[in-house]
């Protein structure tokens, strides 16, 4: 998606400032997934105008910290379209400048000493030296400069940032891209909306549901790889068990992902591969009986799941083969982590080819930023069917292939 800035060095009039809004509204609906947003940015704007650029300035601002439902939120948005249409504007108009647009005060001759700063808030992670700064600003101009014939992409910049790093890109190459989970996506933010996924109605979602989630993913992931070099994605690991490992593997070291996992205050990065040097899980097996192409695997820690796992798989499977990794170890570290993950792996990988399985059911009962890094590193397992346990009992949820 693209925003669609119009810079003026002046202040509108009444008449010039809503015939930049239409003209905003008319672009947008000739290519609406193309323009989703747009910001109108002026040197100041007069008595007429700054009262609406206010109004809306709160509601980018403060009003982004209520949910969205929330009935103050919904106050204010219909204030804002009830001043807009009293100054005899359409609501329609009033509905666009609410949803879609932006306004920005600055002054150009200021753009060279904010410059910095501005770097400095929107990239924390890198601290360019003045020098530097100043010949990122100059790509900067030269890339805005042709603006007005086409688009300036993430890539063109992050490129541009990457020459000036120079022998310091490094540390630029592993700040990782956020990516936001929840029950929105915020804006100008790359996300997926999962709370369906884990809240208690994920019972009655059907795998269709599951695989346009899968299907996000994987385009988000397609997006980071066109966009940057960067190959890191930091996430929070406090998702219910499907969820986190569908999220790893949609974002799996096999295609060249990072992760940088938040969970309880706690922060791991899958480029980090030392292991504790003592086992993580007592394993036990049993073999198949029938000819099953299909097998069940559990693995719990600290507590089993056994007997509830039993009565998930019914009479179809009760003679599939098992496997089962138990462990009454807790996670305390990056050293256990990998080694509890590493082992999962290799267990599941001997367990489907030594019983020459075409779908192993997998119920997991663990912390899930151990689901989490299984998933970023489930290749060469097959096809996996995983499991939630939702009001006291497992149901089927998505298929990793």
């Amino acid at each position: 998606v693209r925003t669609f800035i119009e810079a003026k060095g002046y202040a509108l009039s009444w008449g010039d400032f809503w015939d930049e809004i239409k003209q905003f509204k008319k672009v947008h609906e000739t290519s609406p997934a193309e323009f989703p947003h747009f910001v109108l940015l002026c040197r100041y704007f007069n008595s007429t105008t700054a009262p609406l650029v206010a109004m809306v300035s709160r509601l980018r601002g403060v009003g982004s910290s209520y949910d969205a439902s929330s009935p103050l939120l919904a106050q204010t948005r219909d204030e804002i379209l009830q001043w807009i249409v009293d100054k005899k504007q359409s609501r329609e108009l009033a509905q666009f400048v609410v949803d879609r647009v932006d306004f920005v005060t600055y002054a150009d001759e200021n753009a060279h000493s904010a410059f910095p700063g501005e770097v400095e808030r929107h990239l924390p992670s890198i601290n360019l030296r003045a020098k530097d700064a100043a010949a990122f600003r100059e790509k900067c101009v030269g890339m805005v400069t042709r603006s007005a014939v086409g688009p300036v992409t993430r890539q063109e910049i992050e490129a541009a940032l990457v020459d000036v790093l120079g022998p310091d890109a490094s540390l630029w190459a592993r700040t990782p891209t956020a990516l936001a989970l929840g029950g929105a996506v915020p804006p100008f933010e790359l996300g997926l909306v999962v709370d369906p996924f884990n809240g208690p109605g994920r019972a009655s979602l059907n795998a269709a549901d599951w695989r346009q989630l899968s299907a996000n993913g994987a385009a988000i992931g397609e997006f980071v790889k066109r966009s940057r070099s960067r190959t890191g994605i930091a996430l929070s690991g406090k998702q219910r068990m499907s969820l986190a490992c569908l999220l790893g593997y949609s974002f799996a070291a096999a295609k060249g992902f990072v992760l940088e996992i938040d969970h309880n205050g706690e922060r791991f990065r899958t480029d980090e591969h030392a292991q504790m040097s003592e086992p993580f899980f007592a394993v036990t097996s049993s073999p198949a009986n029938g000819g099953l192409k299909e097998g069940v695997t559990t693995i719990a820690f600290p507590t089993e799941a056994a007997a509830d796992v039993a009565g998930a798989t019914g009479a179809s499977l009760a003679f599939a083969p098992r496997l089962d990794l138990v462990s009454g170890r807790a996670l305390d570290g990056t050293l256990a982590l990998n080694k509890a993950v590493a082992e999962a792996k290799s267990a599941l990988v001997h367990f489907r080819s030594r019983n020459q399985l075409e779908r192993v059911h997998l119920f997991i009962k663990a912390p899930s930023h151990f689901a989490m890094v299984l998933g970023h590193r489930l290749n060469a397992v097959g096809r996996l069917q995983l499991y939630d346990w939702v009001d006291g009992r497992y149901v089927a949820t998505t298929v990793l292939a």
